[in-house]
């Protein structure tokens, strides 16, 4: 993921927050936020090993496939749940995110945008399935399942009934300002339930 995304939520997050960071990965950005915000914050992984280099790190992060639910957590636990980069990987989009504002009384997404130019410019002038720095696995070896634009987010976020209150995206370049939806390889989001 692009680094602009992760010094956006960093901004986006105030002091001492309860933070929940599903799909954490190596705890490295949770850990910052930690250090930099001095947020209370946990985390959920499913791969072993990287659950082991988070707990190394200090941090709390339970195993676990988030499709399954986050039944160990009551309701608003948390003030952000984020998702960040794993969002087009998630069979049950909805059902996830759901459960993320039961759990969170806001939730931050990062998400690959396939709408961008230079993804389009490949399915059209070589015929094959994109590779860009945010895209960088052929179709067979990646986990995405959803191939959305921020155009198509929008519209998700409307049909589930949630708000965006902020968005940032961003290219190899540095962040978009106009025309994100063509411009942009990645996208971040602030999401406010009614």
């Amino acid at each position: 993921m692009h680094p602009g995304i992760y010094d956006t939520v960093l901004d986006w997050i105030p002091q001492g927050a309860r933070v929940l960071d599903l799909g954490t990965g190596d705890g490295a950005f949770l850990q910052r936020l930690v250090h930099a915000k001095k947020v209370s914050g946990e985390g959920v992984e499913q791969d072993a090993g990287l659950v082991a280099r988070c707990v190394e790190r200090g941090l709390v992060v339970h195993q676990g496939d988030i499709a399954n639910g986050l039944d160990q957590y009551g309701q608003q636990a948390f003030d952000y749940v984020l998702l960040l980069g794993t969002f087009q990987e998630l069979v049950s989009p909805a059902d996830i995110v759901r459960e993320a504002f039961r759990v969170g009384q806001q939730v931050i997404i990062a998400y690959s945008n396939f709408a961008y130019i230079g993804v389009r410019l490949q399915m059209l002038l070589k015929g094959r399935t994109p590779l860009t720095l945010s895209l960088p696995l052929p179709w067979y070896r990646t986990h995405n399942l959803h191939f959305l634009s921020i155009l198509d987010f929008r519209d998700f976020c409307r049909d589930i009934g949630v708000n965006e209150i902020k968005c940032a995206t961003f290219n190899a370049r540095g962040p978009v300002r106009y025309l994100p939806n063509l411009r942009a390889e990645e996208s971040v989001c602030l999401l406010q339930s009614p």
